[in-house]
């Protein structure tokens, strides 16, 4: 699950079927024994164009798909190739469990949408300090996506099986989780329903 997808995600757009929750599922308590990603510049590793990762993070083009990680946060646009003024730091949580399970709470999002949105992680290579340097990214999702409809130009949508508990909020077309179980449930689930995720590195420290 690239970042910049999930940071457009709170901008409301349709089809997501993605979980969310009005109130955090997991806390600061819920990373005890669980490797935390490597401070620094990160990037997807499926991008979209050539470009040199080892220039500042500010001058990459709008196709590249990188962020910042700081202690709890994850910074980066909403759109990618947005100035750095315009960045928003998301104060994220990398819970432990089978697998680990990111919460991101979204900051700055413009409609009255459940602010936490949920993704299963599993981390591919550590440093020599154990911190995640590369991991394995998918969505929480409702439930399976649905079988595509030959009417439509629409990719995506949401489930029509969604996962027994979960809150369907069709305005933003995704789901509303009321306890960590269900979360871990769907992270479960999901990583079946979204095929290989998304793999994201670590570049380098600091935040250009």
């Amino acid at each position: 699950m690239r970042i910049a997808a999930v940071l457009g995600a709170a901008l409301g757009l349709a089809g997501c079927n993605m979980v969310t929750s009005t109130t955090p599922m997991f806390a600061d308590k819920d990373i005890r024994g669980q490797a935390q990603p490597r401070a620094g510049v990160w990037m997807s590793e499926h991008q979209t164009c050539d470009f040199d990762a080892g220039a500042p993070i500010d001058t990459w083009p709008k196709c590249a798909d990188g962020w910042i990680v700081a202690p709890g946060a994850v910074i980066g646009p909403r759109e990618q190739g947005a100035p750095r003024a315009a960045w928003v730091s998301n104060p994220t949580v990398f819970a432990a469990g089978d697998p680990p399970v990111m919460q991101i709470h979204i900051a700055g999002a413009t409609e009255p949408i459940p602010p936490y949105l949920y993704a299963g992680i599993r981390p591919l290579k550590l440093d020599a300090e154990g911190r995640i340097v590369e991991f394995k990214s998918w969505p929480a999702l409702c439930g399976p996506p649905p079988p595509p409809d030959p009417n439509s130009k629409e990719i995506g949508g949401l489930t029509k099986e969604p996962i027994e508990g979960m809150t369907i909020d069709q305005s933003h077309q995704s789901c509303i989780a009321t306890t960590p179980d269900l979360v871990r449930l769907s992270v479960r689930k999901s990583e079946a329903w979204s095929g290989d995720g998304d793999r994201s590195r670590w570049v380098r420290d600091g935040d250009r």
